[in-house]
């Protein structure tokens, strides 16, 4: 679904939400991001993967749980990664301090 986006050469940093639909700790972390989604987006791009649909982002970056947020650069580097839930505060922290 998403595997042409060329993570090498982005015009904005990406914050990825590995999910699936089976597992509760997912919609928590989803509530949250939803509330705080418009912040989220002035800082980045965002993007939900469903780890049951889009396999080739689960196993490019090695998504072994769920949720799992992964904050990448504009160079396609790792800046964060947290796997579980994490509070709001935390995610707005992380998605405004990384290298646009």
């Amino acid at each position: 679904m998403y595997e042409d986006i060329d993570f090498d050469n982005l015009d904005r940093p990406i914050l990825l939400q590995f999910y699936a639909n089976w597992c509760a700790p997912c919609k928590t972390l989803s509530k949250y991001i939803n509330h705080i989604e418009e912040d989220i987006k002035a800082y980045v791009d965002f993007i939900k993967v469903d780890i049951d649909i889009d396999k080739v982002l689960k196993q490019e970056f090695f998504v072994r749980s769920v949720p799992t947020l992964i904050l990448v650069n504009t160079k396609g580097d790792i800046y964060w990664r947290q796997t579980g839930v994490v509070s709001p505060q935390e995610i707005i922290k992380h998605v405004s301090q990384v290298e646009r």
